[in-house]
């Protein structure tokens, strides 16, 4: 819900630091997972901009790994990206397909997502992120034995094409709510159709949102997604 309560708690669930929204007996548990290079606290807000009908219990996890060599630094990663590879896509007008990929580094994120869940328990669980969050979200969701009540994926891209085929038929059914900017610069808008295309031959239950913009979270999908999770 997004009025005044509850307060915030920082600390570490399970291996991971996280912010933390709680409420008395939850109807749903939003887990959220921030970009490359951000933090915790840079999604945080959703919990307070999204509308929901359901009493709902945020939680932002932080990603394990500090951005660089500074252990003190703000910005983190859930897993390593090849910037110079971004960078010069970017330079010619391209964008960096991970559809190939099983980025190093991806699968430990993942485990470190999926054992925070493991302290969280709730029927109703809601998974996802923005961007590199998305990527970790899903894999999370793939790799677990029973997967949530729905995931959300905001300016996420396909990773490991053959990989997500070959599991996400596993948990056919299941809901997706996607957006994506068809000017996104970062991680390229027919990434984001091949993931839905990925998703629904699957058996996913889902479409892409497209709309014009960049990488970011537009403000009608704030909307849109609190309406996904009070489903």
């Amino acid at each position: 819900m997004t009025d005044a309560g509850p307060r915030p708690i920082r600390g570490k669930i399970g291996p991971l630091d996280a912010i933390d929204f709680p409420v008395d007996s939850p109807e749903a548990l939003v887990v959220c997972c921030h970009g490359y290079g951000a933090d915790a606290a840079d999604l945080a807000p959703l919990a307070f901009e999204i509308p929901t009908k359901r009493r709902v219990r945020w939680i932002f996890p932080e990603a394990p790994n500090p951005l660089g060599s500074d252990p003190m630094a703000s910005g983190r990663e859930w897993f390593p990206i090849d910037q110079e590879a971004l960078m010069q896509a970017q330079v010619l007008g391209t964008h960096r397909s991970f559809a190939e990929l099983r980025p190093p580094g991806l699968e430990e994120a993942a485990d470190a997502l999926r054992a925070l869940l493991d302290q969280t328990k709730c029927e109703s669980l809601f998974l996802g992120g923005f961007s590199q969050g998305s990527m970790v979200a899903i894999e999370a969701a793939l790799a677990s034995d029973v997967g949530p009540q729905g995931v959300f994926i905001l300016s996420g891209n396909l990773v490991d094409g053959k990989g997500t085929l070959e599991r996400a038929s596993k948990h056919a059914g299941t809901p997706f709510f996607q957006t994506h900017g068809e000017q996104d610069p970062v991680l390229g808008f027919e990434g984001a159709q091949r993931l839905t295309a990925a998703l629904t031959d699957s058996g996913w239950k889902g479409d892409l949102q497209s709309f014009q913009g960049g990488h970011a979270i537009p403000p009608n999908a704030l909307k849109a997604l609190g309406e996904f999770i009070d489903g």
